[in-house]
């Protein structure tokens, strides 16, 4: 019975379903515009230069221009350095802001070594929001990670 069944599922022809794709020919990055390919000629691409879509650079202030420099320790190569009421990460090695000095609250956590690179990793707290941040030291990429905070009373009330 089991070599009729295998049999007869070799037999029997696999249909596939795929993803009909819109061929598009650009998005405007600004406003999320799609603009639809006419057929006249244009190829269609699976995947978009990353340069095209990054953040506007990091302004960079100097440190002598900031309010001041806080650091959890003097081997650590990252402080939070804060003008006007606002503060953001700040790598002393290199003397550049890391991130906009956007936040209201951000301290340094901790530093991991992960395959051979190191990361530092900082907390920030908002209002609504709290998250985390991790700087790759080998070239200052960051990614922020925010999450909305719990409502206390909310949990209470269950």
């Amino acid at each position: 019975m089991k070599k009729n069944l295998i049999a007869l599922l070799v037999l029997m022809t696999t249909n596939a379903v795929a993803q009909e794709i819109e061929a598009v020919d650009s998005i405007d990055l600004e406003t999320g515009i799609i603009y639809p390919a006419n057929g006249s000629g244009v190829a269609a691409a699976d995947t978009i230069c990353v340069d095209s879509i990054a953040n506007p650079p990091i302004p960079q202030i100097p440190l002598d221009e900031c309010d001041s420099l806080m650091v959890s320790s003097p081997v650590h190569r990252y402080g939070v350095v804060w003008k006007n009421g606002m503060c953001g990460i700040y790598d002393i090695s290199k003397g550049e802001n890391v991130t906009r000095i956007e936040y209201k609250k951000l301290w340094f956590s901790f530093r991991k070594e992960m395959e051979g690179e190191y990361y530092s990793y900082f907390g920030w707290d908002e209002e609504e929001t709290k998250g985390i941040i991790g700087v790759a030291e080998a070239n200052n990429q960051f990614m922020a990670i925010s999450m909305p905070k719990k409502d206390e009373r909310k949990e209470i009330e269950k």
